[in-house]
C-alpha cells in the first residue's frame, strides 16, 4: 500500500499553524511595544502634566502635598496662568474654525449652504 507523506512543509495544516503563530506572535509584539516599550521611552509631555494637575485641584494637591502658603500661591498662580493660556488656545480654534466654516459657505450656492447647515446642524443664515 502506498503512503501519501503530507508531514512536511507542504502539509495545509503545518502552514495554517505556522501562520496563525506568527500572527500572534506579531499581535503580541506589538502590544508589548505599545504599552511597555512606549511608556518608557517617550517621555510625558508636560501639558498632560499640568492637565492632570488642573483636573486634580489645588484643594486635593495642597493636603495630599502638604503644600505651604507660599507653595500654595506658586501653585495657585501656575494653574490660573495655564488655565488662561488654555482658554486663549481654545478662543482661537473656535475663531479658526468659523472664519473655516465662512469662507466654505462663501463658496457654495444658496442650497448647498442649505444642506451644509442642515448637515452640520446649523442655523445660522447668510
Amino acid at each position: 500500500m502506498i503512503r501519501h507523506r503530507d508531514e512536511g512543509w507542504s502539509n495545509p495544516k503545518v502552514l495554517a499553524i505556522l501562520a496563525i503563530l506568527f500572527i500572534c506572535g506579531a499581535a503580541f509584539g506589538s502590544a508589548i511595544t505599545s504599552v511597555y516599550l512606549h511608556a518608557r521611552i517617550l517621555p510625558a509631555r508636560p501639558y498632560q502634566d499640568m492637565e492632570a494637575v488642573r483636573h486634580i485641584g489645588l484643594g486635593r494637591l495642597k493636603v495630599q502635598l502638604n503644600l505651604t502658603p507660599d507653595q500654595e500661591k506658586i501653585v495657585m498662580k501656575e494653574l490660573d496662568d495655564y488655565a488662561k493660556y488654555y482658554q486663549n488656545i481654545e478662543d482661537e480654534r473656535e475663531d479658526v474654525a468659523e472664519h473655516g466654516k465662512q469662507r466654505i459657505l462663501d463658496v457654495l450656492t444658496p442650497d448647498q449652504r442649505t444642506r451644509f447647515r442642515a448637515i452640520f446642524g446649523d442655523s445660522g443664515s447668510r
